[in-house]
């Protein structure tokens, strides 16, 4: 009678465990398809021609579909710089040269070592924030960012923001791309 009873649980527990993975995989699934391909090309030329458009919140070109334009406005807005600007180094030394947005775009065409522009941690910390917000909005497809989704990238955020490091200090190395990564290029970011 014991084991009939131990078997029948056993069966019920396999039979809900079975169940709910089914759903999440469902609706991950799901969400993932409702969501199309983020992506621009690879160069600047197709990126216009795909009516891309560079977003500094996401460091890429990005279609409408994966922009939240309104946002993105107001993260250019929340820098330390005049009217609001973030500052985008050449290197990650206060006194290298800058680049301006549109240079930071158009980075995106050169070849990996020669694409890599620098921020502050207070830069991170705001990217972290307003890309959360796009998130809650549904607007972030989360694979351009090199995180494979958005619980990774929220984990790298509240991991980030709570190391103690001067907001001011220059140690964000971005290198602005096309929207999803091609095979092989997804990282995840320490």
């Amino acid at each position: 009678m014991v084991f009939s009873w131990i078997s029948r649980a056993v069966i019920i527990a396999l039979a809900l465990h079975s169940l709910v993975t089914l759903s999440i995989s469902s609706v991950v699934y799901i969400r993932k398809a409702a969501m199309p391909p983020c992506y621009c090309g690879t160069s600047t030329v197709e990126a216009l021609a795909l009516n891309c458009k560079y977003d500094s919140l996401a460091t890429s070109w990005l279609p409408p579909h994966c922009r939240d334009d309104e946002l993105t406005r107001l993260f250019e807005h929340a820098g330390p710089g005049p009217n609001g600007e973030w500052l985008y180094h050449a290197f990650n030394t206060s006194g290298s040269r800058l680049y301006t947005l549109e240079e930071m775009a158009y980075l995106a065409d050169k070849p990996d070592p020669e694409r890599q522009a620098w921020s502050t941690i207070d830069w991170h910390n705001a990217h972290c924030f307003y890309t959360l917000v796009k998130q809650m909005r549904g607007k972030a497809k989360m694979e351009y960012t090199g995180f494979p989704d958005a619980t990774a990238h929220g984990e790298h955020c509240a991991v980030a923001m709570t190391k103690g490091i001067p907001g001011n200090k220059i140690v964000i190395g971005m290198s602005p791309g096309f929207g999803d990564p091609r095979p092989g290029e997804l990282r995840m970011m320490e």
